[in-house]
Formats: C-alpha cells, structure tokens, sequence
C-alpha cells in the first residue's frame, strides 16, 4: 500500500520483526477515540484531517483521513499495488514476498538505516476492495497494527486510516507521533498523486476509443 506509516516508522522503532498468522484485530481502531486531537492540513490540494492520542495504558494512535479523486476500484488498485514499495520508502533496499495471495501477504523488507541494517516482516490481510489491516510483533518492540478503509463517494473514494502502536519498552510518545505524521502526510501526497495520474491516463484511454 502506497500509504506507509508502518514501514517508516519501523526505520526508526524497530530492531527485527515476525509476522503472526491468524487474523489481524483492528476492531478498536475502527471505533471513535477519545480525547484524541484533530488537525487539518493541507496536502498539494487536498485537504487531510489528521488525529492522534497518546496514552502510557492505551498506546499511541494516530490517524488520517482524506478523499481521492478515483472511483472505488481504481483506488483500491493504486492503494495495494507493493511494486514500488523501494522507491516510495526512504532506505528501503530490498523487498520479498514470503506469501502473496488475493488476501493475504507477507513482506520482508530490508532497509538501511544510518548504519545499521534492519528486515522487517509485515502480514497484511486484504478485503477487496474495502480494507487492508497490517501489523507488525515482536517481543521487544511491542505491536503496531494499523487498518485503511476504502468507501466509494460515486466518482471518489474516501479513505480512512488509522494506527496503532503499543511499545513494549517506554518511548517519546511526541517523537513518534511527529514521525508518523510527517511520513504519513509525504505517504498521502504521493497516493494522491498516483490516483491522479491513473484517473488521467483512464480518461485519455476513454477519450481515444471513443
């Protein structure tokens, strides 16, 4: 998924990781959050409300939501498609497929952080073409799980996200939510971008066999 909070945000968190089977529980992150803070920004010319909320019991969550400016289907397509996750991924070198399915993925990824050398494992379970819930564990770090939701608005999509992270050890609850939101907002301009230029090239197509 172009949108990748998570895999940013292991650059800075994360030593190793091992992906769990079984299906990945994103129900609480799904329900309205209390006490969370609201934020809107501008991303190019799109607008994304941002929230997020820090608790020492509960974890740290952050969230985003926006509309682009594709159909349903096309949005799903541009969100799933990991075939540039290297290049969209600042020191990403290296991604592999341990298990590929229609609904179903689990991808390691290497990256380089400063000098020291990371792979990391992430599940990532499908629901075409509404959802995609991700998550990462490890005994040392702790849990990050995150889930996107896809909602057809006729000729858009609007798109929620939101993330979870529960750190095994205490961590600067402020570092990691400005990490995540700078990542996540550069992650959205980019989406957007590509849901642009698939609705442009859908429409010349049009255009042409007409």
């Amino acid at each position: 998924m172009r949108i990748r909070p998570s895999h940013v945000l292991a650059l800075v968190l994360f030593s190793a990781s091992q992906a769990f089977a079984g299906s990945i529980d994103t129900g609480f992150l799904e329900q309205p959050w209390t006490k969370q803070r609201v934020r809107d920004y501008e991303v190019g010319k799109y607008q994304v409300r941002w929230r997020q909320k820090a608790s020492r019991n509960e974890g740290i969550f952050a969230g985003a939501s926006f509309v682009a400016p594709t159909p349903l289907e096309q949005t799903w397509t541009v969100a799933t498609d990991y075939t540039d996750l290297g290049t969209m991924t600042p020191g990403v070198t290296a991604v592999r497929f341990v298990e590929n399915t229609p609904r179903r993925q689990v991808i390691q990824i290497d990256v380089k952080v400063l000098w020291k050398k990371l792979t990391l494992t992430f599940e990532v379970e499908q629901d075409p073409p509404t959802a995609v819930r991700f998550r990462l564990v490890n005994q040392e770090i702790g849990e990050y799980r995150g889930v996107c939701l896809f909602r057809s608005e006729r000729t858009q999509t609007s798109v929620e996200l939101a993330t979870w992270l529960k750190p095994a050890v205490r961590v600067p609850a402020g570092l990691v939510l400005w990490v995540e939101r700078v990542t996540l907002l550069e992650g959205i301009r980019h989406f957007l971008e590509a849901c642009e230029h698939v609705g442009q090239a859908t429409t010349t197509s049009s255009t042409a066999s007409t």
